[in-house]
């Protein structure tokens, strides 16, 4: 399959809740200690995301400690009662991501819109400048930042966890979505493993877990601008 050049970004904030499933259900919400793969690609979608290509995470290191405190929060129930619920976020978190994009083959009306330049071009600068809409470290309450970061930097800055390896058991690692509406929606977990500081994360539709979540209601996006009117807004 062709593919974009590499990127490479900074990602970072003062705290992050990648909330776990399990702990989703109740009050109590905790946070893995690493990303996950749909976080960080819902992160670079984004930064640039048409439904021409997809964003693809190839690689993230941790660059900062993995520490985290827990946070008493009030919570409005029904009737407008209160009750006080315990958030596990994590704290200054900083990940160094390498990814790609390629085209989306399942959309054959977007065909005149596949070109690498101009998608790479707009990647570029989109990441030059922060990114084109919000950022959230897996929770809205949680603001974060992105920022183009070089190949040098992403290979050779020093980051706490360069000489450790650390196995995160199995998580949560991304979505299978549906190519046509009422199609089903899948759920893909993995072991994942850090490795030098680094984690290469698996396509979920490689996942040795894959469960059938329900069926998932769209609307196909439409094709608002072409790559060469989204390219001159930036000029």
């Amino acid at each position: 399959m062709q593919q974009s050049k590499y990127f490479y970004a900074k990602i970072y904030g003062d705290k992050a809740l990648i909330t776990s499933p399990e702990s989703k259900s109740g009050g109590e919400k905790y946070s893995y200690d690493c990303p996950t793969r749909e976080m960080l690609k819902g992160i670079l979608d984004a930064n640039y995301f048409k439904p021409t290509i997809i964003n693809v995470v190839d690689e993230v290191r941790i660059m900062n400690r993995i520490e985290s405190y827990t946070q008493g929060t009030r919570l409005l129930l029904k009737n407008n009662k209160l009750d006080l619920s315990a958030y596990t976020y994590l704290t200054d978190v900083k990940y160094y991501v390498k990814f790609h994009f390629e085209f989306n083959l399942d959309r054959e009306d977007l065909k005149a819109d596949r070109n690498f330049a101009k998608h790479e071009a707009i990647t570029d600068r989109s990441l030059k400048r922060g990114g084109r809409r919000p950022i959230f470290l897996g929770v809205s309450e949680c603001m974060g930042y992105i920022e183009a970061l070089t190949e040098e930097a992403y290979e050779t800055d020093p980051g706490y966890y360069d000489d450790s390896n650390r196995g995160f058991g199995l998580m949560f690692n991304g979505f299978i979505y549906p190519n046509e509406p009422g199609e089903l929606l899948y759920s893909a977990y993995a072991p994942i493993n850090m490795v030098k500081g680094r984690i290469a994360y698996p396509r979920p539709e490689n996942c040795p877990i894959i469960n059938e979540v329900s069926n998932y209601t769209f609307k196909k996006p439409q094709l608002t601008k072409s790559v060469d009117e989204e390219l001159k807004d930036y000029e």
